[in-house]
């Protein structure tokens, strides 16, 4: 099977191969414009440690393979922005909109944010300003309805997605389902401690599957610190086949990911194991999900709207099995657009910023 390495250097060949060949060809070509990003929720709970590393000159793995450059931050919190600016040599500001006509893109990097997010990205969406939303996108359907239809009235570029979803792995599993007829069952186990915040697998488990999900059931014993979880997925059939169940278990005692897919005809596995390197780890996994921004931000949007609704919802559904069903199998379809499960830091954004 071919693996991320190979996704990875196909990459950094095709920019090659792009490059003038000559020193006329170099003098012809502009230099392209690159794309200005503004930093949110730079603190604690941020993916921004891993990105910055790769898209700055002043991390572990900076690159130029990338067409973005880190030019502001914000954060909540003014001190964590400012430490991050001094580290990756951006600009902090104090005003979550203060990024306006300063940046042409902005990524949001916590996990925090997120029942605030849909009015911290307001101003940025209505203005047309190219959008990354953190998982898990948002906590209520009313909340990502309300974005995403602003979106699109706006036409901004949006992209709301885990970086499990840009695993090579999870394309892969797509592009080999065919091969296994009719399937009868998918289990996959993954080394994570939270539902919320770091269960990847179940996004990646969609973007291999699809997304038509009848019922959804999650049943653990703490979503923030669980010893064992268990998400089970029904799923509607592929081209018209018979439904059938994906089961999700969390062991800190696995790889990170790994699956199969089970059909009448055959089976396929595929995992995605922790590098000994740190770097290399690093790059293998948010590389691609760096470049799905990008594209984003020009204007090639990685998923549609109704997509990034639809995992928003199969997200809450399972919240609301585990919270108010006891951990029964319910339809994704019944969660009320207005629930919204705990979050994990209550009150971690003032609403008087929004007045």
């Amino acid at each position: 099977m071919p693996t991320r390495r190979d996704f990875l250097s196909a990459v950094a060949g095709s920019t090659l191969a792009a490059a003038p060949m000559s020193a006329a060809g170099a003098a012809a070509a502009p230099a392209k414009k690159k794309i200005r990003v503004g930093a949110m929720t730079v603190g604690d709970g941020s993916f921004w440690g891993l990105w910055a590393n790769i898209l700055s000159d002043k991390g572990s793995f900076g690159t130029p393979i990338f067409n973005m450059e880190l030019t502001h931050c914000w954060d909540i919190n003014f001190e964590s922005a400012q430490k991050f600016a001094r580290q990756y040599d951006c600009e902090p500001v104090r005003e979550y909109d203060g990024l306006l006509g300063k940046v042409d893109a902005i990524i949001f990097g916590s996990f925090f944010e997120v029942p605030w997010q849909h009015r911290l990205a307001w101003p940025y969406v209505e203005a047309g300003v190219p959008t990354y939303l953190s998982r898990p996108f948002s906590y209520r359907l009313k909340d990502i309805d309300a974005i995403l239809n602003l979106a699109a009235k706006h036409s901004t570029p949006l992209i709301a997605s885990s970086v499990g979803e840009h695993f090579y792995e999870s394309t892969y599993l797509k592009s080999r389902l065919p091969n296994l007829g009719e399937i009868k069952s998918v289990h996959a186990i993954t080394s994570s401690t939270e539902y919320a915040g770091h269960f990847h697998i179940q996004w990646f488990i969609l973007r291999a599957l699809g997304y038509d999900v009848d019922k959804i059931s999650v049943i653990t014993d703490d979503d923030r610190k669980l010893t064992y979880l268990q998400e089970t997925m029904l799923f509607k059939g592929i081209n018209g086949d018979r439904p059938f169940l994906t089961t999700l278990h969390a062991n800190s005692k696995v790889p990170y990911f790994y699956v199969t897919a089970r059909g009448e005809k055959a089976s396929e596995t595929v995992h995605v194991d922790r590098s000994p390197d740190r770097r290399e780890t690093l790059y293998h996994y948010f590389a691609p999900q760096l470049l799905a921004m990008q594209r984003t931000f020009e204007g090639e949007n990685f998923q549609p709207f109704d997509i990034i609704r639809k995992k928003t919802q199969f997200f809450l559904a399972g919240y609301y099995s585990h919270l108010e069903k006891n951990g029964a199998l319910i339809p994704v379809g019944s969660v009320p657009v207005d629930w919204s499960p705990h979050h994990f830091r209550p009150g971690w954004v003032d609403e008087s910023i929004f007045k």
